[in-house]
């Protein structure tokens, strides 16, 4: 595998866990009928760096982020993602509306 491909993975693997860090924190939803679709929660992303911090002082992030900079800007980076803009599951609310 080359660098280039495990950094990309590195990169992803922390969006990821920012990511999760944000839905646990309530400034992300994940989509209760299909559960792949994240979007807006009603938290400000405060709650998500508070819980991120917790989380790194407890060791529980270990591996994952070589600071507490590098996982706030992943949770910023998340919190802001284009991927995560909606502010509901377009598809389940479609499709439990009868408009499929």
């Amino acid at each position: 595998m080359s660098i280039v491909k495990r950094a990309l993975e590195a990169d992803q693997d922390r969006f990821n866990v920012a990511t999760e860090i944000a839905i646990d924190a309530g400034v992300l939803e994940r989509c209760e009928f299909c559960e792949a679709t994240v979007f807006r929660g009603d938290e400000e992303v405060d709650e998500a760096y508070k819980l991120g911090n917790t989380k790194f002082t407890q060791g529980e992030l270990k591996g994952t982020f070589a600071s507490r900079r590098e996982m706030t800007d992943a949770i910023k980076a998340a919190a802001e993602s284009g991927d995560h803009a909606a502010e509901c599951c377009f598809h389940c609310s479609e499709r439990m509306s009868g408009n499929d």
